[in-house]
């Protein structure tokens, strides 16, 4: 959140211009300004990301369980652990996506994760 801040403050301040105010761009604003405005966002992504993360580590759990109850063998239980853990990375995977390009449209457009999400 605080680097793509930081980018939003250069690249609409004109930073890199011969007319541009050096200075206007700093990373205090830009953590004061994602502490203090934005921090339900950051708060919220965080949570989507760590409730798919836990979700993953419980279901390796329940896998390695059921591989010491003797289901190592099982070609049916393997084909599903597999598809699970498949989706489950796909899952992981574009929940981190999303995520990620909504804190930058929050701060490119300073509106809240669900909408930028959106």
């Amino acid at each position: 959140m605080i680097i793509a801040c930081m980018v939003c403050q250069w690249y609409f301040s004109g930073q890199g211009e011969n007319s541009d105010a050096p200075g206007s761009v700093s990373l205090r604003k830009s953590i004061g300004w994602g502490l203090w405005y934005h921090c339900g966002t950051v708060a919220f992504g965080s949570f989507c990301i760590a409730v798919i993360t836990m979700i993953r580590v419980v279901f390796e759990y329940i896998v390695a369980q059921y591989e010491k109850a003797g289901a190592k063998e099982n070609p049916v239980f393997k084909a599903i652990a597999c598809c699970v853990r498949g989706v489950l990375y796909l899952l992981d995977q574009y929940v981190k996506f999303i995520s990620k390009n909504a804190f930058i449209q929050t701060a490119i457009h300073n509106t809240s994760f669900c909408t930028s999400a959106w």
